[in-house]
């Protein structure tokens, strides 16, 4: 199984794909996008990304996930569907080259990360006041494109327990 954590920034993606990658031993691709950004940002000192960076990044993915998910299970720290929603939300309809790349994805099963905990300052992270609206672009992205989708919400051991719930019922 791919599971894919997704969601708006600070939504505790990242917390709960370790948390499952340490309980469960699969292999975790993190986020690609924040080691790209991180590099942007040393070398020109801004952390703003261009449509080039955003296909960019769908093509590491794109050969990050073959080689990640090549064998079975697989954790997925986000996937294209955040690439999709970036894209949205700062330069509008989504190019055909990323949408191609979406439908040639292998199935997979997401966990959809509420906003429902405090906002962390981050130089990367660009809404603080905004994640609900967020959450819901996300929630229709998955509902419009057919995926199978639980949410994650509460405190930490919370979002474990509905994670490892969401992953024994796809058994």
């Amino acid at each position: 199984m791919i599971l894919v954590l997704t969601g708006p920034e600070c939504s505790g993606k990242s917390t709960l794909a370790a948390q499952l990658h340490a309980h469960l031993d699969w292999p975790l691709l993190p986020e690609l996008a924040r080691a790209y950004l991180d590099d942007r940002h040393a070398q020109s000192g801004i952390y703003c990304y261009r449509p080039s960076d955003l296909l960019n990044l769908a093509s590491m993915q794109t050969r990050a996930e073959a080689m990640k998910c090549n064998k079975g299970d697989a954790i997925l720290d986000t996937d294209l569907l955040t690439l999709i929603v970036w894209w949205q939300e700062k330069f509008g309809p989504v190019p055909r080259q990323l949408s191609s790349q979406w439908q040639c994805q292998a199935m997979r099963r997401y966990l959809l990360c509420k906003p429902d905990m405090p906002w962390q300052p981050d130089p990367q992270r660009e809404n603080p006041s905004d994640r609900d609206r967020l959450y819901a672009l996300y929630e229709a992205e998955l509902s419009n494109r057919g995926c199978k989708y639980s949410i994650c919400e509460g405190n930490e051991q919370a979002r474990l327990a509905q994670a490892l719930t969401a992953i024994k019922s796809v058994d």
